[in-house]
């Protein structure tokens, strides 16, 4: 499973890092690795709307309570997990509304933690482990939507650039485009599918690709698509 990335927006200090210190110890527990951002209120978290893996979102912040935030978050992104922290568990009860996986109360406990998680990362790794079978010149080869970069064609040739490296099969990306899942997956040019998720920045007719910033061009005839459905992706 790849790093997962996870946001705290906890307005307490002290209950953002008894998180973070319990999550360090799963991590360690299960060789397993987290990216975690915090926020200290709800408004900083939405106006980012960074793509995250699971959110833990406390119920009591000032200016706009957790419920709120996250019936705000669920019209952006309808399948992220996300966790309520609460002192009080009745609060907690209308996390079932936004489609909570559950929730944890303070102060927090690493038993209880440990065991959400552990149910958690089943459902993110389902969300994950989508995978398509392709024919290459040697066999057939799984790979995971996940980690699809960019997908180029050349010469009648394929090329998924993937987090494990490129990998060359025949085809067309007509075909290729239509098998994607739309809402992940963009035309930019004739030539070119991206995945949104990797997208790190982008200016006037430029996609910058993962954390090495790889130029892709967007063109003309497929802008006004792709800046559509990539705003769309982004919740603008």
């Amino acid at each position: 499973m790849k790093k997962i990335k996870i946001a705290i927006v906890e307005d307490e200090e002290l209950a953002s890092q008894s998180l973070k210190d319990c999550l360090s110890r799963f991590s360690k527990e299960n060789d397993i690795s987290f990216d975690i951002t915090e926020y200290r209120e709800g408004l900083s978290f939405l106006d980012e709307h960074v793509d995250f893996d699971l959110i833990f979102m406390d119920i009591e912040m000032p200016h706009m309570n957790g419920i709120e935030v996250a019936k705000k978050l669920r019209s952006l992104d309808e399948n992220v997990s996300l966790i309520f922290v609460t002192n009080m568990a009745q609060y907690a009860i209308q996390g079932y509304s936004v489609d909570a996986i559950d929730y944890v109360l303070k102060p927090i406990k690493y038993a209880r933690l440990s065991s959400l998680m552990k149910k958690t990362l089943r459902i993110i790794n389902q969300v994950q482990e989508q995978a398509i079978v392709l024919k290459t010149t040697g066999g057939m080869t799984k790979i995971y939507l996940s980690s699809i970069q960019y997908i180029e064609i050349k010469d009648h040739l394929l090329i998924y650039h993937t987090d494990q490296g490129e990998i060359e099969v025949w085809g067309t990306i007509k075909s290729t485009e239509e098998m994607l899942p739309q809402d992940s997956f963009c035309r930019c040019s004739h030539s070119v599918i991206v995945h949104f998720k990797y997208i790190v920045s982008t200016d006037k007719d430029t996609i910058y690709m993962t954390d090495e910033k790889i130029p892709i061009s967007i063109s003309h005839a497929k802008k006004k698509e792709f800046l559509s459905r990539f705003n769309h992706y982004l919740g603008l």
